[in-house]
């Protein structure tokens, strides 16, 4: 474990153009105009930021053409979480292996993301800012996993595929930690907000979060919904079964809660997200390739 945690300590840091992102998004004295001269240096970036203002899920009567328009739409904080996650993207976008489809992986967290928006909105979850980002980069861990302790991954990889258990399982199984608690060390190194920390180390127990449980009830629920929609990280793990997630101990936590979810309504979502899906395919849902 100790040589586990030397060598997260000694990947490298996010780009400068998301430290900065994140520095004047904590000032109350910087501008939209601050945000725009930084963001028009990267073109690609830029682009992504306006496919995402563009999306269904928004559902603006016009079309969002500029950086300016974008931030004044989705605020501050939206198009920091944009920001982010691509840079999290861009950072981890290199390396691939046989035994683990990065682009199946990319489009399990751009559902993620988009689907965490949609429960944020279904649930009227104030404070929501945090769970596009969120989403999108909970499953991180197995990416710093399969980069930085390749060896270990394909052990992991191949446990799934025999056994069709979870990450969770075969990750302690292998390593005696898990994708979530890899993923909080390096976002904290990273000084990324405490509270997608929080939400991504929990995304599987999100009830031991004691500060942003409702967040990180929504993430755990994007992440189970976006499975049963037929987006998985790995077609080899487990399954979820929809009666028995609806009948099960945890969606019972989940409506103790407050959250009106039963096996109708769950149904319902997984209707929605699946067509929101085909409604984004050549937008949001390609926001990577």
């Amino acid at each position: 474990m100790d040589k586990l945690i030397q060598k997260i300590e000694q990947i490298p840091t996010i780009p400068m153009v998301s430290q900065r992102i994140m520095e004047i998004a904590g000032d109350e004295k910087a501008s939209f105009k601050d945000f725009v001269r930084i963001i028009e240096k990267d073109q690609a970036l830029a682009a992504k930021i306006l496919r995402v203002a563009n999306s269904a899920f928004y559902g603006f009567l016009s079309r969002v053409s500029s950086l300016e328009h974008a931030l004044v739409i989705l605020g501050i904080n939206e198009v920091k979480s944009i920001v982010l996650g691509c840079s999290v993207y861009n950072f981890f976008s290199h390396g691939q292996n046989d035994a683990f489809d990065r682009t199946r992986f990319w489009k399990h967290a751009i559902t993620c993301s988009q689907v965490a928006k949609l429960l944020g909105a279904h649930f009227n979850i104030r404070n929501g800012d945090s769970l596009f980002l969120s989403g999108l980069i909970h499953d991180i861990g197995k990416i710093v996993l399969d980069q930085y302790f390749h060896e270990d991954f394909l052990q992991i990889i191949e446990h799934i595929s025999l056994t069709k258990t979870t990450f969770s399982k075969a990750e302690k199984k292998i390593l005696g930690t898990t994708h979530c608690q890899i993923a909080a060390k390096v976002l904290k190194q990273w000084r990324f907000p405490d509270e997608v920390i929080m939400q991504i180390l929990y995304h599987h127990a999100p009830w031991h979060d004691k500060n942003y449980r409702t967040n990180s009830i929504i993430i755990y629920l994007a992440n189970v919904l976006t499975k049963l929609a037929g987006h998985p990280c790995h077609p080899d793990e487990k399954q979820i079964d929809l009666h028995e997630f609806a009948n099960s101990s945890e969606v019972d936590f989940i409506i103790r809660s407050g959250f009106d979810l039963d096996y109708e309504a769950t149904k319902k979502l997984i209707s929605d997200i699946q067509e929101f899906i085909l409604v984004e395919a050549n937008n949001v849902m390609r926001l990577f390739e």
